[in-house]
C-alpha cells in the first residue's frame, strides 16, 4: 500500500519540482485520478438506515393565534428533525418543522383562524438522504418481516400528481429524490418501520489534514516533503485486538485527529514496522487518547518487543495493487496541460495503460463468466427412421 504522503512524494519528485504550489497541484490531480478510477470501476456501495415517523398526536403549550407562525409543544420531538403535514383543531393545515430533542414548532404560512392546543400530524413524507450521496442505487422500507422495494419518481410534475391528497400506508410504492431528501408515497402511517437507503458514495477528498511538512510528527527522509504521522512508539498491541497503545505519541495534541469519533471515511491506516510489528497496514476507526487507537480490524500479530516504530497514513479507497496509477495518470494530465513533454508524457500513459488493462481484468465485472459453448440443439427422435432389429 502507498499512502497519500508516498504518492504526493513520487509525483513531486518526478515532476523534479517540490515547491509547495506544485505540491498542491499533484495532490488536485490525484485526487481526481482516484476519483475517476473509484466511479469507473468500483461500486463503491454503502447503506444508511432510519426508520419512518408516521402520524401522531401532540399538546402545545399555548393555543396558536391568528398570525402566528410559530408553537411550543408540552413535550420535545424525540424523531429526526423534518417537516411534516400538520392538522390543527381550527381545520387548517400547515407544514410544520419539528426539530430533534426540541420542543420548538415553526411554519411558513401564518394562521387565519384561533386553534387549540391539540394537534395531529399526519406523519413524515419527506427523509434527509446520506449527505455523501453520489447515486442512489434503491432504498426499500422494512414493515415487519417484508420489504418493499419502492418505485422511483423522475419528475416534479409526476410527484405533485400523485400527492394531490395526503395519503397514508404502511405499504410504500413510490419515491422521488427533491431538495436533498427522499419523498415516500404514500405517507408512512406507523413510526419505526425501517427506511433504507443504498447508495453509490461520493470519495472524500486527499487531505492534506492528515500530512506533515515539517519533521515534528515524522522522521525525516531526505528529499520528502510531506511525512506520515510517526511521533513516539507503539507499546502494545495484541493479535486478536482491535486496541493499540503509543508511547510519547500525541494523536490529538500534535497530529491533530480528533478523539471518540468515526474517521474510517478518511481512510488512515497504521502500520507498526518490522521487526517487532508485522508490517501491514491496519484501518483506523477512531483515535480515543493521545495514546490509544481503536483499529477497524483486529491485530494478526502481537507486538514482539517492548516499543516499535509505526506510521499513520491516509490511504487511496482504490485497491492497493493499483496505487501507482494515480501518479502515472496525475503525470499525463501534467504533462499535457502544465508542463508540455510529450516524452515524459508517453513513458508515463505506457505504464498506465498496463495497469489499466490489468484494472479492468481485476475489477471490471463482479462475477465469472463461464462460456459452456454453444447450446447443444435438441433433436427430436420422432424425425428419424430406425430400421427393426
Amino acid at each position: 500500500m502507498k499512502s497519500l504522503s508516498t504518492l504526493l512524494n513520487l509525483g513531486t519528485s518526478l515532476t523534479q519540482n517540490i515547491s509547495s504550489t506544485n505540491q498542491s497541484l499533484i495532490l488536485q490531480l490525484l485526487g481526481d485520478q482516484h476519483r475517476y478510477l473509484i466511479q469507473r470501476f468500483f461500486d463503491n456501495e454503502r447503506t444508511a438506515t432510519t426508520t419512518t415517523v408516521g402520524s401522531s398526536t401532540a399538546t402545545l403549550t399555548v393555543a396558536p393565534a391568528i398570525g402566528d407562525t410559530s408553537a411550543t409543544m408540552t413535550a420535545a420531538w424525540t424523531n429526526p428533525t423534518g417537516s411534516q403535514l400538520v392538522n390543527f383543531s381550527s381545520g387548517e393545515q400547515r407544514n410544520v418543522l419539528f426539530t430533534n430533542n426540541s420542543t420548538a414548532l415553526s411554519w411558513a404560512n401564518a394562521l387565519t383562524q384561533v386553534a387549540t392546543t391539540a394537534i395531529s400530524n399526519v406523519g413524515f413524507q419527506y427523509y434527509n438522504i446520506p449527505a455523501n450521496i453520489s447515486k442512489l442505487v434503491d432504498n426499500t422500507i422494512n414493515v415487519g418481516q417484508l420489504k418493499f422495494t419502492v418505485s422511483p419518481i423522475q419528475t416534479r410534475q409526476e410527484w405533485d400528481r400523485i400527492n394531490f391528497l395526503p395519503y397514508n400506508s404502511d405499504i410504500p410504492r413510490y419515491a422521488f429524490i427533491y431538495g436533498g431528501t427522499l419523498g415516500v408515497f404514500p405517507i408512512p402511517s406507523t413510526t419505526g418501520n425501517i427506511l433504507t437507503f443504498n447508495y453509490k458514495s461520493r470519495i472524500p477528498d486527499f487531505s492534506t489534514a492528515f500530512l506533515f511538512s515539517d519533521t515534528s510528527g515524522a522522521a525525516y527522509i531526505a528529499g520528502q516533503t510531506t511525512y506520515d504521522y510517526q511521533k513516539g512508539t507503539i507499546s502494545a498491541a495484541t493479535a486478536g485486538s482491535t486496541t493499540v497503545t503509543g508511547t510519547s505519541t500525541s494523536f490529538n495534541t500534535t497530529g491533530k485527529y480528533p478523539l471518540n469519533v468515526d474517521v474510517s471515511s478518511y481512510n488512515l491506516y497504521l502500520r507498526i514496522d518490522q521487526p517487532y510489528g508485522d508490517g501491514i497496514w491496519y484501518p483506523i476507526y477512531k483515535f480515543t487518547s493521545d495514546t490509544a487507537i481503536t483499529l477497524g480490524l483486529p491485530m494478526l500479530t502481537t507486538l514482539n518487543g517492548s516499543s516499535a516504530t509505526y506510521s499513520i497514513g491516509q490511504m487511496p479507497v482504490l485497491t492497493e495493487d493499483f496505487h501507482d496509477m494515480l501518479v502515472d495518470g496525475s503525470l499525463m494530465r501534467y504533462y499535457t496541460n502544465i508542463v508540455k513533454d510529450d516524452d515524459a508524457y508517453k513513458k508515463h500513459k505506457e505504464s498506465y495503460d498496463i495497469r489499466h488493462i490489468m484494472l479492468e481484468d481485476y475489477a471490471g465485472s463482479k462475477q465469472v463468466n463461464v462460456d459452456l459453448g454453444d447450446v447443444p440443439q435438441q433433436l427430436n427422435p420422432n424425425l428419424y427412421l430406425y430400421a427393426n432389429r
